[in-house]
């Protein structure tokens, strides 16, 4: 049947579902391109994946970031390591990265009361490299004194030491945590790790 030859009442429902389905096409195509705009479509909601051509290569320019590192808490820190006084630095803890562009991190590590302790920071292949990073110390003392966590910042070339001593004077309970990444981004095709290593130097000259 021809549109000319409708009832009005016909011709009238034609022209509201011919409105509804172009406000829906209109709808859809807004939600389309927010979501584009908004990074691009996932599996989760749409069945495909839309990469923006501003992102190629983008991984290439990315910089790694330090985050500023908790001040260890007391209460979960790990077994003290027990160390004998010596004229030979002890390393209680070492940590290297996942790596050759990952920051690398030591958390909570316990340290042991009327010792004193070495950071230091360095590469898997003994090369020197511009690093940044920070560190934080939390104690309790005999007497229930508690040291104020502050994080402390660093930056340096490896090998980059860093001497720590207790926060208070008689520690009771006394953690440690160091966090370490390049400064700048090195080659894609490097494999040197950074390395943390804490060393008990209570005994060293």
């Amino acid at each position: 049947m021809a549109f000319s030859e409708m009832s009005s009442r016909d011709r009238t429902i034609i022209i509201v579902l011919v409105a509804v389905i172009v406000v829906a096409l209109i709808g859809i195509g807004l939600l389309v391109a927010r979501l584009l705009s908004d990074g691009g479509l996932t599996q989760s909601e749409g069945g495909i994946t839309v990469v923006p051509t501003s992102d190629v290569g983008a991984a290439a320019q990315i910089e790694p970031t330090i985050t500023a590192v908790d001040a260890p808490a007391l209460g979960q820190a790990a077994e003290v390591p027990k160390v004998e006084v010596g004229e030979q630095p002890v390393a209680i803890a070492r940590q290297e990265a996942v790596g050759p562009l990952a920051p690398v991190l030591i958390a909570g590590q316990s340290l042991q009361p009327g010792h004193l302790y070495r950071i230091e920071i360095s590469t898997s292949d003994g090369s020197q490299a511009a690093i940044e990073g920070n560190w934080s110390q939390a104690a309790t003392s005999v007497s229930g004194q508690v040291a104020a966590p502050q994080i402390e910042f660093f930056g340096g070339v490896t090998p980059y030491a860093i001497e720590v001593g207790p926060p208070v004077s008689d520690p009771q309970m006394w953690s440690l945590s160091v966090s370490a990444g390049f400064k700048k981004m090195q080659g894609l095709g490097g494999t040197s790790h950074l390395v943390i290593i804490i060393w008990d130097v209570t005994g060293s000259p």
